[in-house]
């Protein structure tokens, strides 16, 4: 017999030889509860809290007075012991004492299980740490390029982001976990009006996470609004990277379409992911921050289908955002290295290239970043969808401004990515030819000594 499953029952014979005989009377059944009684009848319980239950047995003498709870909904509450009841998760269930010996003897008591408390940590706080091109205000920070990201450490199991809606996406990072993207048009990790789940169900310690916008977002009015942590959890500020990053460039840069299922694809902020781009390989290879100016279409002196809506990079290199005029402060962050691919959309059409624009228009964008960053690296980078007839023009033109450039405060150096048919949306590299990318550049690096772990 297993005594552990048949306890009420070897419990209540050894009860009932115990006191169901005396010499004189001969045997009799021993007295049973007949009625339960509960003080309070109806309890709030916080969430993983408990709430004591008073409760009292008639007749107040019986011999057999084994009680145990019983629950509507098991997953809301459970028992501590015979007057302490947990709080699970947030709802409402009926809990109900029963008499082991007669489970028609019972009490009932309503329980409501409160919401997990957090608390609000705001975008101003100190521990969080902002990367890229990014406008705080008073209760938000507004993200322009795609590679801007938000960082934190943080105790507890649960973490949550206040972002706004839309057709934007976020490449999401939790410790060494498998990162996955977070869509703020899906109600897959929705809570509750503009709040988002971004882990749950966490162990004990110190955890980091890192939000990083990876669609381009433009126009999609991508802003934070802070935090919800659990009540008792702690913010801490992540670890300083040793490196600093700049990328300047166009939709190669933006992760366009990597996601994509096929060239025949077209523009998507749902397949475009620059956490695929070969910029955020290398980032995360050298373990460097990173700044990201780069938006699909642009141009040095002209963009794709000489579209003029926004102008070209040497204009917008000095502002903070596209459509804002106001001047980016170059001294919030100085990069160790600048990389620059631009060149394709300005070849959109062979005939139509102006050469010596291009070149001018180059050389002011350069006088820009050797400027603000006097003492960087640059490296000039001729992108992988350039055709041959297109690289025969723009290609000496880059090793000329790389070699004319090149000091040694800010020495230059020259890559170029083989070019490729790409197998993303429009003929953009897809994710996989975005990682090869990323190799043959981090090999660069590391082969001419211009980046060390």
């Amino acid at each position: 017999m297993n005594l552990r499953q048949n306890f009420p029952i070897v419990l209540f014979l050894a009860t009932y030889m115990f006191f169901g005989c005396d010499k004189d009377n001969g045997c009799v059944e021993p007295t049973e509860i007949k009625e339960i009684q509960c003080e309070p009848h109806e309890i709030t319980i916080a969430y993983e809290g408990t709430q004591y239950v008073e409760y009292t047995v008639s007749p107040a003498d019986a011999d057999i007075k084994d009680v145990r709870w019983v629950f509507a909904d098991s997953t809301i509450a459970k028992a501590i012991n015979e007057n302490t009841i947990f709080g699970m998760k947030a709802g409402e269930t009926w809990g109900y004492l029963v008499s082991c010996n007669n489970t028609d003897v019972k009490d009932s008591v309503h329980i409501t299980v409160l919401e997990k408390q957090f608390r609000s940590i705001p975008v101003d706080d100190a521990n969080i740490h902002y990367e890229g091109r990014v406008v705080a205000s008073a209760n938000e920070v507004a993200f322009f390029y795609p590679g801007s990201s938000i960082s934190v450490d943080f105790t507890g199991t649960t973490l949550y982001a206040k972002l706004s809606q839309g057709d934007i996406f976020y490449w999401v990072e939790i410790d060494d976990q498998e990162p996955y993207k977070l869509a703020m048009n899906s109600k897959a990790n929705w809570v509750k009006s503009n709040i988002f789940r971004i882990a749950e169900g966490l162990g004990n310690g110190t955890h980091t996470a890192k939000i990083t916008l990876c669609s381009e977002a433009i126009l999609k009015n991508a802003r934070f609004y802070g935090f919800e942590i659990d009540e008792t959890a702690e913010v801490k500020k992540p670890a300083e990277k040793p490196l600093k990053f700049e990328f300047i460039g166009n939709s190669i840069t933006c992760g366009y379409g990597t996601e994509a299922k096929s060239h025949e694809e077209h523009f998507s902020d749902a397949t475009s992911n620059f956490c695929q781009s070969f910029a955020y390989a290398t980032a995360t290879e050298f373990n460097a921050e990173i700044m990201v100016v780069a938006r699909s279409g642009i141009g040095v002196y002209r963009n794709y289908g000489d579209k003029a809506e926004f102008g070209s990079m040497p204009d917008n290199y000095e502002k903070t955002w596209l459509t804002n005029n106001t001047a980016w402060d170059f001294s919030a962050y100085t990069p160790d290295v600048v990389f620059i691919n631009l060149g394709t959309n300005d070849a959109w059409k062979m005939e139509t290239l102006d050469s010596t624009k291009f070149d001018n228009e180059y050389r002011k964008l350069l006088n820009s970043v050797t400027t603000h960053y006097p003492h960087a690296k640059v490296v000039l980078l001729t992108g992988s969808m350039l055709s041959a007839d297109q690289l025969k023009v723009l290609k000496p033109i880059i090793d000329n401004l790389a070699a004319d450039y090149n000091t040694d405060e800010h020495p230059f150096y020259r890559f170029h990515f083989n070019a490729v048919a790409g197998d993303g949306a429009d003929w953009h590299p897809n994710a996989k030819q975005q990682a090869t990318m990323g190799r043959n550049l981090i090999s660069f690096l590391q082969r001419n000594g211009i980046v060390t772990k």
